[in-house]
């Protein structure tokens, strides 16, 4: 009597633990689209972000996304007033 009862218990066990793993692996493919989809929009969000700050610095320092005026102005140009940019 006690055979049958062990090996009632031994396949219960292991539908129990194979259900287990099937509904991990459901949770775990979940997660894994649910991350993509947050790192998706977390760099549709970024791009917007770098877009707003790029048109901001351009409209704050007329330099339109060019930075040679910044890194070697010419007289009258760039960020430093008539007589003081350099010759």
């Amino acid at each position: 009597m006690a055979v049958p009862l062990m090996a009632g218990l031994m396949i219960a066990q292991t539908v129990v633990g194979l259900g287990t793993q099937v509904v991990g692996a459901v949770q775990q493919h979940k997660m894994a689209e649910e991350n993509q989809k947050a790192q998706e929009k977390a760099t549709k969000e970024w791009e917007q972000q770098k877009a707003a700050l790029t048109a901001q610095f351009s409209a704050s320092t007329g330099l339109g996304g060019n930075l040679g005026g910044a890194v070697s102005p010419q007289m009258g140009q760039g960020g430093f007033p008539p007589g003081m940019g350099y010759a």
